[in-house]
């Protein structure tokens, strides 16, 4: 399959969700900005809108809503199911914008600084107007551990130190601080961040605070 669509779509972001959660590898052909710009999809699909689904045996379906009524005729594969689940557990996650710190990041136009010093001097704060735990070395800011906080929950969605920084500790001591934290606020962690979560599989002593349903997956 072959899906004309943009990043920043939402309708495109719908599709893409539910063509993995039916296990349906596809192609994902960006197209130009502007309608009026598409001349190829234009040409083949009849329209300038998107998303545009071609199958497998070239049919065309336009829009979200021949698109979804296509895809629900579809068996959908055996994980189908747990990745509905994990959509839902990773929701903190997609509200927190992390997709869109990792971009920036990928851009380089990421606010991490290089500095000297080691893990113990460094200075850990909670900034909650920015939704994140920031590690200072020398009052600058070397790395970050952001989240989500909602009804007695520590969402951690993103950790990160600044390239220059890694394999000192600082992400160690960052998570153990931020862990910290949270235990002494009494909130229940749930680690989307793989790095939070690896931390926490490496130090069963704060295994206690993740919420039980993540706890038990």
């Amino acid at each position: 399959m072959t899906l004309y669509q943009a990043e920043w779509c939402p309708f495109s972001s719908a599709v893409r969700e539910v063509l993995t959660e039916l296990g349906i590898d596809f192609t994902a052909r960006q197209v130009e900005p502007w309608p009026d710009e598409r001349d190829e999809l234009r040409s083949g699909a009849g329209t300038d809108q998107i998303p545009v689904l071609k199958t497998e045996d070239g049919v065309l379906y336009r829009g979200t809503r021949e698109i979804f009524a296509h895809l629900h005729e579809r068996d959908p594969w055996q994980f189908a199911a747990a990745h509905r689940r994990r959509f839902a557990d990773h929701r903190d996650a997609r509200e927190s914008d992390a997709p869109g710190q990792l971009v920036e990041y990928f851009r380089g136009t990421d606010e991490l600084e290089a500095a000297g010093g080691t893990a113990t001097d460094a200075e850990i704060v909670d900034v909650p107007e920015a939704s994140r735990y920031e590690l200072r070395l020398e009052g600058r800011l070397v790395g970050l551990a952001a989240y989500r906080r909602r009804d007695g929950r520590i969402a951690f969605t993103h950790t990160e130190v600044d390239e220059s920084r890694e394999g000192h500790g600082l992400g160690s001591r960052l998570a153990a601080a931020a862990l910290e934290d949270a235990g002494r606020k009494g909130l229940e962690v749930v680690p989307l961040c793989p790095f939070i979560a690896h931390y926490i599989e490496g130090h069963p002593a704060y295994q206690m605070l993740v919420a039980p349903g993540y706890r038990d997956r």
